[in-house]
């Protein structure tokens, strides 16, 4: 007799993972998933890196599980904030980690990122990330418009 033997949780967050890297690539004008995907771990990374460790792990809590196990792969909690304070050194940051592959403008993977965001997780923290940003990084996230955040096939307590 065949059981169904899936994991709910599993299967939800595949589902979540999906909805966010496909909304991605729409904002970065890239159909191709797999490279989305990198170019959204880059950009996560790169704001991970600049963030304090608490915001750092407040704003995981906001992403899908497996984007949180991307977000969170690789990371020294003792290595950051990093001192990047320039769109340039945010850049290059993203830069470093994309340098194996293909991948999109440093500039167009953050672009993409913040609008992602800003659409998927609770303004309140995005206010809270922006407001940790020095002046010329914030400058290039938009402030986010009051919304409800688009509705996730993954629910906060599902993890």
């Amino acid at each position: 007799m065949q059981t169904n033997r899936t994991i709910d949780a599993f299967e939800t967050t595949i589902q979540a993972t999906h909805q966010w890297i496909n909304e991605y690539a729409d904002y970065l004008g890239q159909l191709h998933p797999p490279l989305a995907y990198r170019c959204l771990r880059a950009a996560l990374h790169a704001i991970r890196d600049r963030l304090p460790v608490a915001e750092a792990v407040a704003l995981a809590a906001q992403l899908p599980m497996l984007l949180r196990g991307a977000y969170y792969e690789g990371w020294v909690p003792s290595h950051t904030p990093h001192a990047m304070r320039t769109p340039d050194e945010l850049y290059d940051h993203v830069s470093k980690e994309l340098s194996s592959g293909l991948a999109a403008a440093p500039r167009d993977v953050m672009l993409a990122a913040f609008e992602l965001l800003n659409d998927r997780i609770d303004e309140g923290e995005v206010r809270k990330v922006r407001h940790l940003l020095p002046e010329e990084l914030r400058r290039l996230w938009p402030e986010p418009i009051p919304h409800i955040p688009r509705p996730s096939i993954e629910h906060p307590g599902s993890a």
